[in-house]
């Protein structure tokens, strides 16, 4: 499959167009309650499913390698976005930018698992895991940062309630909650259950284009607000992405990694946390720009991800895998 074909995709037209809607400033919405119901059902089939996959292909192996590269990239981009925007931004928010792109988009990562199943590329079920594995460590190592080189605006007491309010985000637990659920489900003969078909390719591709419908009119009222964003953190925006997707495929070629793998890998490294992080950062970093870490994760590098990324990644995959 090419990139234009890959550009084609169904989820990523619908996210456009709610993108074109937002920037035309027509009344196209989805109700909060649909948003909400949408998110829950993507979660839990994404972890559903990634629990049958790990029962068949368990976490030895690749899924050990893909998990320690993982941590590894969970240190060392909020290492190396720290030092690049400190003297530029301050340390509170260069940490807080850190955090969010160290930690990842599960919404980028979904998008891109749909890609594949749609495609009927397989993917192994420690992949959902490393997407949950990615979540904490970008984020306490970045306040630890900020800790030790801010004096202000760190609350000192929060690195405990950050790690334990990462472990018990919705969005973790029901990403954890259903991977377990489909691994022990499966390993007792259950996953043939009436909610295989709940959570079938087709029903999950629908919903998923009801919900990058939906991120698409939140991300364009975003990007209506980038007039006066800072030069320099919109390119870091853009250019980051590319770098630690191009990182992990470095990787993926070093051990050999399957193709769906490889995408995947390359999504979670090249994502940014827009729900999450931000959620954790309020109360970790309360003196960091809100304004800046998520316009940059969600108004530029998400958008840049679905449409570009993807396609890209993929592309790229198909020609050095």
């Amino acid at each position: 499959m090419n990139a234009i074909e890959t550009i084609l995709n169904p989820g990523i037209l619908f996210f456009i167009l709610g993108l074109a809607a937002a920037l035309l400033r027509s009344n196209l919405a989805i109700p909060d309650s649909v948003v909400k119901f949408l998110s829950f059902y993507l979660m839990l089939s994404i972890g559903f499913k990634g629990g049958v996959s790990l029962h068949h292909s368990t976490l030895w192996g690749d899924g050990l390698i893909i998990i320690a590269i993982i941590i590894f990239m969970s240190a060392l981009v909020p290492l190396y976005t720290f030092f690049l925007l400190r003297r530029r931004v301050g340390a509170t928010d260069a940490a807080a930018i850190g955090a969010t792109y160290g930690s990842n988009s599960t919404l980028t990562y979904i998008t891109a698992a749909g890609f594949l199943t749609a495609t009927g590329v397989s993917f192994g079920g420690y992949m959902t895991v490393a997407l949950v594995v990615m979540e904490t460590p970008a984020i306490i190592f970045a306040i630890v940062l900020a800790r030790h080189y801010a004096a202000n605006g760190v609350n000192k007491e929060s690195l405990g309630r950050t790690f334990g309010g990462a472990l018990t985000d919705g969005t973790i637990l029901l990403l954890v909650g259903s991977m377990i659920i489909g691994y022990f489900l499966t390993a007792t003969g259950s996953a043939d259950s009436p909610l295989s078909a709940f959570i079938s390719g087709d029903m999950f591709t629908g919903m998923l284009i009801f919900f990058l419908l939906y991120m698409g009119t939140k991300v364009g009222k975003k990007i209506r607000e980038l007039k006066a964003f800072p030069v320099r953190l919109a390119v870091f925006a853009i250019v980051v992405p590319f770098f630690n997707a191009s990182l992990a495929l470095l990787f993926a070629l070093y051990f050999k990694f399957q193709p769906g793998d490889t995408l995947l890998l390359m999504v979670l490294c090249s994502s940014a946390s827009y729900i999450v992080a931000p959620a954790i950062l309020r109360e970790a970093l309360p003196s960091a720009n809100p304004a800046n870490y998520l316009t940059m994760s969600m108004g530029i590098t998400f958008p840049l991800n679905i449409i570009v990324g993807i396609p890209l990644y993929w592309w790229l995959v198909g020609q050095l895998l």
